[in-house]
C-alpha cells in the first residue's frame, strides 16, 4: 500500500519538479539582460530555414522513435506504422501532461486493438530505453576519447564497435521484450544513432539561431547527455532535464555562459513544442477514429506500475 502511494504521488511530484527547473532556467535567463537581449536580437534575425528546421526536426525524431518501437512490438503483434506513428504522436503532446497519459493510452490501445499485452508493450520499451543508453553511452565515450587526442578518439570509435555489437547480442538475448532477434534490436540500436543524430542537429541549430554557434561535435555530446538524462526523467516529456543538461554540459565543452546555453535549450524546447502540437493532435484524431471504428471503449491502465516512457522527449 505504501508502494502505491509513492508511485501515486511520483509523477505530480516529477511534474511540478520540472515545471520548477523550467522556471528556474526563465529566471536564470531573466537575469541575465545582456545575454537575454542578444540572443533575442539574434533569433529575431536568424533564418527563416533554420527555424523551420528547428520545428521540422523534432518530427523526424518522432518518426524514428515509432521505427523502432514498431520493429520491436511486431515481435508481439502486428502494429502497422500508421498506428505506432500516431501514437507515439499522441503520446509525445500528452506526456507533457502530469501523470503521463500517452504512455497509458499507448500502452492501453496496444492491448485493446493489436492484442499486445501491457507486460510485453512496457518491455518493448524497456528494451527501447537500453539501446539508447548504449548508443548515447558509446557516442560519449568516443567523443571523450577525441578530446584527450585524434588519434585515440579514431582507434576508440572503431575498437569499441565490436563491444557494441556483442552488447546488443546480449541484450537481444536477455532482453525484458523476451529473447528478441539480434538483427531486430541491432536495427533498433541504428535507429537509436539516427535519432541521436537528428538531436545533435536540433541542438547546432538552436545555438545557431541565439547567434552562439558550436562544433557538430559538441552538439553529439549534449544529445548523448540529454539521451542518458531522460533515462532518468521527472516527468514523462523530461521537462526541464534537457534545459539544465545543456546549461550544465555546453560551458564545460566550449567558451559559453550557462545563460547562453538555456537560451538555446529554451529555443529548441520551443521548437519541439510547436511541432508536437499539431502532429500530437493530428495523432490523437487519428487514435480516437480508428477506437470509434473499432468500438473500443476509453482506455485505463495501470500508470503507477509503468516505467517512463522512451518517446521523445520526441520521446
Amino acid at each position: 500500500m505504501k508502494l502505491a502511494r509513492a508511485r501515486a504521488w511520483r509523477a505530480p511530484l516529477g511534474f511540478a519538479v520540472g515545471l520548477a527547473l523550467i522556471a528556474a532556467a526563465v529566471y536564470v535567463l531573466a537575469s541575465n539582460a545582456d545575454r537575454l537581449r542578444a540572443a533575442a536580437d539574434a533569433a529575431a534575425h536568424a533564418s527563416p530555414w533554420l527555424i523551420l528546421a528547428l520545428v521540422l526536426m523534432p518530427v523526424l525524431n518522432a518518426g524514428v522513435v515509432a521505427w523502432s518501437f514498431q520493429i520491436l512490438m511486431n515481435r508481439f503483434g502486428r502494429v502497422p506504422y500508421d498506428d505506432m506513428a500516431a501514437l507515439i504522436a499522441s503520446a509525445w503532446l500528452l506526456n507533457y501532461l502530469p501523470m503521463r497519459p500517452g504512455l497509458v493510452g499507448r500502452l492501453a490501445y496496444h492491448k485493446a486493438v493489436h492484442k499486445v499485452s501491457f507486460r510485453s508493450s512496457v518491455a518493448v520499451s524497456v528494451a527501447l530505453a537500453l539501446m539508447t543508453g548504449l548508443a548515447a553511452a558509446h557516442l560519449l565515450a568516443i567523443w571523450i576519447a577525441f578530446t584527450v587526442h585524434v588519434a585515440f578518439g579514431a582507434a576508440v570509435a572503431i575498437a569499441s564497435v565490436w563491444l557494441v555489437l556483442v552488447l546488443s547480442a546480449v541484450a537481444a538475448n536477455r532482453s525484458p521484450a523476451g529473447a528478441v532477434p539480434t538483427g531486430a534490436l541491432r536495427s533498433t540500436l541504428v535507429l537509436r544513432y539516427l535519432d541521436l543524430a537528428v538531436w545533435a542537429l536540433r541542438l547546432v541549430v538552436a545555438f545557431e539561431i541565439i547567434g552562439q554557434p558550436i562544433p557538430i561535435m559538441v552538439g553529439v555530446l549534449l544529445a548523448a547527455v540529454i539521451q542518458l538524462a531522460y533515462l532518468f526523467p521527472l516527468t514523462g516529456s523530461g521537462l526541464g532535464v534537457a534545459e539544465w543538461a545543456v546549461a550544465v554540459v555546453a560551458p564545460l565543452a566550449v567558451t559559453i555562459d550557462p545563460a547562453s546555453a538555456i537560451a538555446a535549450s529554451l529555443v529548441n524546447r520551443a521548437g519541439e513544442l510547436v511541432a508536437a502540437v499539431p502532429i500530437g493532435l493530428a495523432g490523437g484524431a487519428y487514435i480516437a477514429k480508428r477506437r470509434r471504428k473499432l468500438g473500443l471503449k476509453t482506455p485505463s491502465g495501470p500508470p503507477h506500475a509503468l516505467p517512463p516512457d522512451s518517446v521523445p522527449p520526441a520521446t
